[in-house]
């Protein structure tokens, strides 16, 4: 827990994520959103000052970092629920927001999470995130899934893909520690 307000902390002031970024630039109505992992909120933040009406879902109690980033009306347009993936309850959305969250379920609960995220999405509504491959640093880690493109791609059979990368690169987290990232970034609209 501690290592998560660490992170929460050297996170709350990022900017929204590129794809979160992109995905407004398509201009889609407004709607209700689901960010699965929000930590700092940042996407959440971004998405409500946008029009969204934002349900952020964490494990941690990080709500008071994402309202302290909203004015007063636009706290009326944040719902925040603490929630762990293996009893997960997801409501209806036009968006749901998976991103660095997802490969953190425990895999023998990570089917049953992601049949719930896309029964969640509304006909028409999006799915936007990513997911950590194979080849990632934290590939060994227990209670983690990784993923490899293959499976990544069969899991949005029920949507059109706008958009997907896989991308492999050295860098730093969040904390400063050195690792490989392997991540697939997707964009999908469920048909």
């Amino acid at each position: 827990m501690d290592n998560a307000f660490k992170y929460f902390d050297k996170t709350k002031n990022n900017i929204p994520r590129k794809n979160i970024r992109k995905f407004l630039d398509m201009k889609i109505k407004p709607g209700i959103c689901i960010d699965l992992g929000c930590g700092a909120g940042n996407d959440t933040i971004f998405l409500i000052k946008n029009g969204w009406k934002a349900i952020a879902i964490d494990k941690e109690n990080t709500e008071n970092i994402i309202r302290n980033n909203l004015d007063k009306e636009e706290q009326n347009y944040l719902k925040f629920e603490i929630q762990d993936f293996k009893n997960i309850i997801l409501k209806p959305c036009n968006l749901l927001v998976g991103n660095l969250s997802l490969s953190f379920c425990d895999r023998k609960y990570f089917n049953g999470l992601w049949n719930k995220i896309v029964n969640s999405i509304s006909k028409d509504g999006y799915f936007v995130g990513n997911f950590f491959g194979i080849n990632d640093t934290w590939a060994n880690r227990a209670n983690m899934i990784f993923f490899t493109k293959e499976y990544v791609l069969n899991l949005f059979s029920d949507f059109k893909i706008i958009d997907f990368k896989e991308i492999e690169k050295d860098g730093k987290t969040a904390l400063g520690k050195t690792k490989h990232w392997h991540i697939f970034n997707v964009m999908a609209k469920k048909i």
